[in-house]
């Protein structure tokens, strides 16, 4: 996890700190991931426990007075949860009542706002179940977004886990912590783009995402100093502090090549050696008169992944168009290979490579044919730590054979399959629409060994929120050891 535990009071003997998603409370012997306890240091009484993917308020004692205190009055403690749950809820409030892990639990609700297909929730459990108002929301037929045990396990919708404890109240003490800033959508209070705004490492993220943003027909990424928008409607919000804008008119059927092209609208054209930052890595980007920057930004997070986790690694990047995955692991020390048909967006990475400061030698790009290099890799024996499969929805080879991701996605696994080592992982991602989660696992299990799992349904970015099923879904799947 990226963000750290923040201290939000200590008096009383009580210590109240604000826990962000991915820590656990306290060392469980057996998780890797980092702990409340063992961060704070000294001798803390754990009184209360927040799952892993859920952040906000915890209460520790730091002396037997805060410790007799807590417990004296925890039956009592007022706690308050906000969350977002998939669907619209009618009723302004009202009272779940139903068995947890077979012993009775209750909780109550009040609906705070109301969106397209979501609903923001106040909760407060009654009871103290494990997993309560999970549970709760489930069986009311509206899973808190983000939720992949008893929500949606492929169709995810948000970046985390949308639940939060707020406020608790016991005795005569009352806390409280800050709503995440991934809420923000949801409450209308901050925008959930701030932290990339204000992340000097990062000068490229999307700024408006059409509806789920309150503006259908509009879409706008920024690349530094300069705005890409794709538009079916006549006109949007933009950044005011934009050097130059390039409109690309999405038509809505672009099939026969009847896209045309971007058009500079305002301000000065983008210099031909444009370069982005996201975190901390370099990526070199062509703003003009193709259809592609060279730098899909809805991938971030599975590059911020690679720059702190591939160090390792060998990693085999196909349909590799520009290599941003590449160059986010070759920032973190990685060998890479990438396979693109494109001659000229390869030529990119070696660029990137060196405004990074990587040494090329550990880093080849093979113009060619994907299919035809991966029988050749196959049979010189070769094998990566991880190989990353993003090919476009359809395209059409050397052989001028055309391939479809809707159909054709279990053949380009099988052939991929012999170059992942074993215990390797192998990314699968599609930005084919009609294609749905549910699908696009089984069109990747169709192709893949006996043994392979499903490791991870990667969530979308926090500058990409969606209420319908997101349009680039990317799956992490592993090879049996």
């Amino acid at each position: 996890p990226d963000s750290k535990p923040v201290v939000l009071a200590r008096r009383d003997g009580v210590l109240a700190v604000d826990k962000p998603v991915g820590w656990l409370t306290h060392p469980d012997g057996t998780e890797t991931r980092p702990n409340m306890v063992s961060v704070l240091g000294g001798s803390l009484g754990v009184h209360q426990r927040l799952d892993v993917d859920t952040s906000g308020l915890l209460l520790f004692s730091t002396s037997p007075e805060g410790s007799a205190r807590l417990t004296a009055g925890w039956a009592d403690a007022k706690k308050r949860y906000v969350a977002v749950v998939e669907g619209k809820i009618s009723n302004p409030k009202g009272l779940w009542s139903s068995e947890v892990g077979g012993k009775a639990a209750e909780t109550r609700y009040a609906v705070r706002a109301r969106g397209v297909n979501w609903t923001l929730l106040d909760l407060w459990p009654i009871t103290g179940r494990t997993h309560q108002l999970r549970v709760h929301c489930h069986a009311a037929g509206h899973a808190i977004r983000g939720d992949m045990l008893y929500g949606e396990s492929i169709d995810v919708r948000a970046s985390r886990m949308l639940l939060h404890c707020a406020s608790i109240a016991i005795g005569h003490m009352r806390f409280e912590a800050p709503i995440p800033p991934e809420f923000a959508r949801y409450t209308g209070k901050g925008d959930l783009r701030d932290g990339l705004a204000d992340d000097p490492g990062t000068t490229c993220y999307r700024t408006c995402n059409g509806a789920a943003d309150g503006h259908p027909g509009w879409v706008v990424d920024r690349y530094a100093d300069w705005g890409w928008v794709h538009a079916s409607a006549d006109d949007g919000p933009l950044p005011a502090d934009l050097r130059g804008v390039y409109r690309i008119d999405a038509q809505p059927d672009r099939s026969g090549g009847q896209q045309p092209g971007p058009q500079l609208v305002s301000g000065e054209a983008a210099p031909l050696d444009l370069t982005v930052m996201e975190a901390g890595v370099v990526h070199p980007v062509l703003l003009g008169p193709q259809l592609s920057t060279g730098l899909f930004l809805d991938q971030r997070p599975q590059r911020s992944w690679l720059r702190q986790n591939a160090g390792d690694m060998r990693v085999l990047n196909l349909f590799a168009h520009a290599g941003g995955f590449s160059l986010a692991a070759a920032c973190a020390g990685a060998q890479t290979v990438s396979v693109d048909l494109s001659r000229k967006w390869l030529e990119r990475i070696p660029l990137g490579l060196a405004a990074n400061g990587v040494d090329r030698t550990a880093h080849d790009q093979i113009f060619g044919d994907v299919f035809d290099w991966l029988r050749r890799l196959s049979n010189r024996g070769e094998q990566f730590d991880l190989v990353i499969l993003d090919p476009p929805s359809t395209s059409v080879g050397k052989k001028k054979k055309r391939w479809s991701a809707a159909r054709d996605y279990p053949e380009l696994v099988r052939l991929a399959a012999p170059l992942v080592r074993p215990g390797g992982l192998l990314w699968a991602a599609t930005n084919h629409r009609q294609t749905s989660p549910a699908k696009f696992v089984h069109l990747v299990g169709d192709g893949a060994p006996p043994g392979a799992t499903l490791d991870r349904v990667c969530p979308p970015a926090v500058d990409f929120p969606t209420d319908d099923v997101a349009p680039v879904k990317t799956h992490v799947w592993r090879w049996p050891a």
